[in-house]
């Protein structure tokens, strides 16, 4: 793995609303290897390569991040057009210096960690497609204006936007976001890179990907901690196998499509109820997850726009779905 490339990477600032210098970053990566890319009106960025290998009945593996971050207080760098100092803790691990302040600041490994994977993965593979979306952190706003024509011929997505590196969504904001067969599918494999761990967890993008396509979608951890705080930092030997995972999981799965089977049944004997006596937010109802996500989606514009930290927002949302981990 380029451990030069991943300080790049993260030494970019990148705030909700504001993500110039890494879209920037990312076109430039495109032009100078060779890859197709496309802006679309809200700003997300979409590459594809391999197309003259791609025949008829094969699709695409998708890899997705999102190019936003939490931390507002690097608006300065970004006016200035500058960059986060990047450096090593006594543990080894990656933190951030705002250069203008000469204090520590969140690193934004949530999701420049993802944005650099999926990168990489541009660089290992000869057939790929990658969507990198603007403003998840204020409610997936970017995703849930995602081009359906680019997603046309994907077959499944991979998302790199959890912590640590043994973190695997399957339930994301009361979205199932694979089916069995597909958990079946990946799950030896990603066992043996040591990802083991099957959450129910707050949003990201591939929650509005498994509403909008048919196809499976998949979220991991990239090796990031502490984020949207000050403190935030990132373990190098997680983002690799990160890295390492999503080389092993695009080798399996290959070019096939991988329909949704249970797309309109993912979350069974579930009810939903409108703020209900015991002050639970929700109760689950079949094949009204859809509904269950808008309303989540919705009360997190609010909040956002009511001026919560967006910390205290994804602590709320954690708590309505009472987050589970499974083994």
């Amino acid at each position: 793995m380029d451990n030069k490339f991943l300080k790049d990477v993260l030494s970019i600032p990148s705030i909700s609303g504001n993500e110039s210098m890494l879209r920037d970053y990312i076109l430039e990566f495109a032009i100078d290897n060779e890859i197709e890319y496309v802006l679309d009106k809200k700003g997300n960025v979409y590459l594809t390569k391999g197309r003259d290998k791609v025949t008829l009945g094969e699709y695409y593996p998708c890899v997705v991040s999102h190019i936003d971050t939490v931390h507002r207080s690097h608006i300065d760098l970004i006016n200035d057009n500058r960059r986060l100092d990047i450096v090593e803790n006594v543990k080894g691990n990656l933190i951030a210096y705002n250069p203008l302040t000469n204090q520590q600041t969140g690193i934004g490994g949530d999701d420049k960690c993802g944005v650099f994977v999926c990168l990489s993965l541009f660089l290992h593979m000869d057939i790929l497609k990658g969507a990198f979306f603007v403003e998840e952190e204020i409610g997936m706003l970017g995703s849930r204006e995602a081009c359906g024509e680019f997603f046309k011929n994907v077959g499944y997505a991979i998302q790199f936007d959890a912590p640590s590196a043994n973190w695997i969504t399957e339930v994301c904001s009361g979205v199932k976001i694979f089916d069995s067969e597909f958990k079946d599918k990946i799950k030896t494999v990603l066992s043996e890179g040591g990802y083991t761990k099957f959450s129910n967890d707050p949003f990201t993008d591939v929650n509005q990907l498994a509403q909008k396509f048919n196809f499976n979608c998949l979220n991991l951890g990239c090796g990031y901690y502490e984020q949207h705080r000050d403190t935030e930092y990132v373990v190098v030997d997680e983002v690799k196998k990160a890295l390492h995972m999503g080389i092993k999981l695009i080798h399996h799965l290959g070019i096939n499509d991988y329909e949704r089977k249970d797309k309109e049944s993912t979350l069974s004997s579930i009810e939903r109820s409108e703020f209900a006596d015991d002050g639970s937010w929700f109760k689950y109802i079949e094949n009204d997850y859809d509904i269950v996500s808008d309303k989540i989606v919705d009360s997190v514009i609010d909040m956002y726009e009511d001026g919560f930290e967006t910390e205290d927002i994804k602590m709320y949302i954690s708590d309505l779905l009472e987050i589970e981990k499974y083994e």
